[in-house]
Formats: C-alpha cells, sequence, structure tokens
C-alpha cells in the first residue's frame, strides 16, 4: 500500500500525492453467452493528505465491458464518499476553469471572502469559454441565457454569484460565513454540471448505448 495517488484533500483544499491506508475491491461476476462473463470492480480506498494528515474515503469503479484506453485514469470519474464535500468531478472541466475552481475549494476553509472572489471568476472564465466576452458578468449571463447555454434559473444562480463576488471584491462590510460559501458552491457546481459534466455524461451514455445496439445487431446475424 505504498503507491501515492494524486488527489485533491477534501479538508485544506490541496492537490498532493495522498497515502494509501487502506484498499476494499469488491468484484461482481455477471453471467454472458458463451459462457464468458462480465467483472465489474468496485474500489474503496482510504487516503491520507500528508499536508493536513485529514481522511478521505474514493470511490472508483471499472468494468469489463467499458473500453479503457493507454493512459486512462480512473480516478478522474472517482469521487469522494466521506467527508461530505461540495467539490465536483473537476476533470470534465476545461484547464483554466478547472484551475480556478480548485483554487476556490483551496482556500474554502482559510478566508471565506477570497474564496467567494474565486468563485465570480470561475464564472467569468465560464462565460468567456461560452463565447460570452462583452459587457459586465451580468450581461454576459444574460447572454449566455438568451443562447440557451444557461436556462432561466441557472442564469440567476449566475447573478447571486456575482453580487456576492462584487461584494467581496469591493470590499463591502459583509461576514461571509461557512454557511454561505457552501451555498455559492453548490450554486456554482449546478452551473458547472448543466455546462460541461451533464453533456460529458450524456455523450458517454449515447456511445454506450450505440454500442449495445450494434452488438444486438451483431447477435441477430
Amino acid at each position: 500500500m505504498a503507491e501515492n495517488i494524486i488527489l485533491t484533500c477534501p479538508h485544506c483544499g490541496n492537490k498532493t500525492p495522498m497515502k494509501i491506508l487502506n484498499k476494499y475491491e469488491k468484484v461482481t461476476m455477471l453471467p454472458l453467452e458463451y459462457d464468458e462473463g462480465a467483472h465489474f470492480n468496485d474500489i474503496f480506498e482510504v487516503f491520507e493528505c500528508p499536508v493536513c494528515k485529514g481522511f478521505q474515503l474514493y470511490y472508483t469503479h471499472w468494468n469489463t465491458e467499458e473500453a479503457y484506453h493507454e493512459g486512462d485514469d480512473i480516478y478522474e470519474d472517482g469521487r469522494v464518499l466521506y467527508p461530505e464535500t461540495e467539490m465536483i468531478n473537476v476533470f470534465a472541466l476545461p484547464r483554466n476553469i478547472k484551475s480556478a475552481y480548485e483554487s476556490a475549494f483551496k482556500v474554502k476553509n482559510i478566508d471565506n471572502t477570497v474564496c467567494v472572489m474565486a468563485l465570480r471568476r470561475t464564472l467569468e472564465m465560464v462565460c468567456k469559454d461560452k463565447g460570452a466576452i462583452k459587457g459586465q458578468l451580468h450581461q454576459k449571463l444574460n447572454q449566455l441565457q438568451q443562447q440557451g447555454i444557461l436556462p432561466p434559473l441557472m442564469g440567476d444562480i449566475s447573478k447571486v454569484i456575482k453580487e456576492f463576488g462584487n461584494m467581496a471584491a469591493h470590499g463591502d462590510q459583509v461576514n461571509f460565513d461557512k454557511y454561505m460559501v457552501n451555498s455559492l458552491f453548490r450554486f456554482t457546481n449546478k452551473i458547472l454540471e448543466y455546462v460541461y459534466i451533464l453533456p460529458r455524461e450524456m455523450k458517454r451514455a449515447r456511445q454506450e448505448l450505440e454500442e449495445l445496439e450494434a452488438l444486438a445487431k451483431e447477435t441477430e446475424l
């Protein structure tokens, strides 16, 4: 168990090689035709952060029915089971947006005001990535709504993040408590999931459906 996996610590926000303390792998076999069997592996690992010594329980999965390519990292699609965290799967995000989001997460338990500013910066990058580059942030958000990239409710959520970000950036006397920051993270997650993660998951689902349909046709022949 000496292998180190690079993950983001849900406690202190540092991205660093984690020490594996324990591992459990549950293997499920399902019978297929021609006496073959499909293997489904659910993996649960306990990691320790070398920076803050915090623990996390991480879940990953792989199976023999999905195509994996050399260099694929199953940890990219894994998730933290413990502790509860608002962090999403950042590997589905464009590099610059991923960096901005991770910066917000890193200071989440250190400086609430800086965290809120970083979330607003993340939103600015989403607008730029989707081609909305003119005007103030609220104008860019309106443009994304008009283009159908953000539905109306998502646009309202974005405006809330924008307003809180403005307060933080302008030095307004506002107390950004932990509850408020957690709420803003949830709001930001919904936007990122809608714009980036859900389309990726839908694309994967369509590919799997096409593969199943092709396999069914081959079986009929």
